[in-house]
């Protein structure tokens, strides 16, 4: 028996953003990176399509590239004061990934990373709180994915979590962001990209459900990272859609080697 699992709801297209103002809830946490959401204004959006919706909005910022145990333990901490019944994470790969793990440990405190490494072992999620991501590059695809990567800088050790369970329960793919990438980032990305989809069709647990995926994501990358790189932003959307097929891909169907 083989499972295939996404998030319950996808919104894309320019001003998906928007979809935020139908969330139901009462309190969300806003789990971001660096400034350049903020910079680019999308993190200020967020909070106000949040209070649209008629939530409390309390921002937790500062997610480092690879982010730290440190960092999530921080978050999960400040959710646990907070309650949010959302968790909302806005940015690149690593804002998201620390938001899946900080959203278990905020759940099970007294869970441990040891715990969580053991693939698809984790508790049962959602009795707090639901996930939405929104990504910002066209890349990592964990807005769709079961996986996050956490580091331990002092044990030197970085944390690999799988499960089904941190699937977002809705993705926003919203090629606005993705227009503010320049273009080394547009560059790794897409290539990020085209891996996951090949691996994804190369996989030992490919299946009817993830070819379609992975083999329609590879000819988009073909056609679009080129001009998407040279600033032709109907290709830098195309590309962000065909990033988020690659990880409903490999999500389902796992990686390879290359990726451990």
């Amino acid at each position: 028996m083989a499972r295939f699992t996404l998030p319950r709801d996808l919104y894309h297209g320019k001003g998906s953003l928007d979809a935020l103002k139908d969330l139901k809830g009462t309190r969300a946490m806003v789990v971001v990176g660096g400034g350049s959401m903020k910079r680019f204004g999308f993190l200020g959006r967020t909070v106000e399509n949040l209070k649209t919706a008629g939530m409390e909005v309390q921002v937790f910022e500062g997610v480092e590239p690879d982010p730290s145990v440190e960092t999530v333990m921080r978050g999960a901490e400040a959710m646990r004061v907070f309650q949010p019944e959302w968790i909302v994470s806005i940015g690149g790969g690593s804002p998201i990934d620390a938001a899946k793990a900080m959203w278990a440990f905020y759940e099970y405190p007294d869970t441990t990373f040891e715990d969580l490494c053991i693939p698809f072992n984790f508790p049962t999620l959602r009795t707090k709180a639901k996930f939405c991501a929104i990504p910002s590059t066209s890349g990592t695809a964990t807005e769709v994915t079961a996986f996050s990567v956490i580091t331990d800088y002092e044990k030197g050790i970085k944390y690999p979590l799988a499960d089904f369970n941190i699937t977002p329960d809705v993705a926003i793919v919203d090629p606005d962001l993705a227009e503010t990438m320049p273009k080394k980032l547009t560059a790794h990305t897409g290539m990020d990209a085209m891996t996951h989809a090949v691996e994804a069709y190369v996989s030992t647990l490919h299946s009817d459900y993830t070819d379609p995926l992975a083999l329609h994501a590879i000819q988009m990358v073909s056609d679009y990272l080129i001009p998407s790189y040279n600033g032709d932003m109907e290709a830098r959307e195309r590309m962000h859609n065909a990033q988020c097929l690659a990880g409903m891909a490999f999500s389902n169907a796992l990686l390879g080697i290359v990726h451990s």
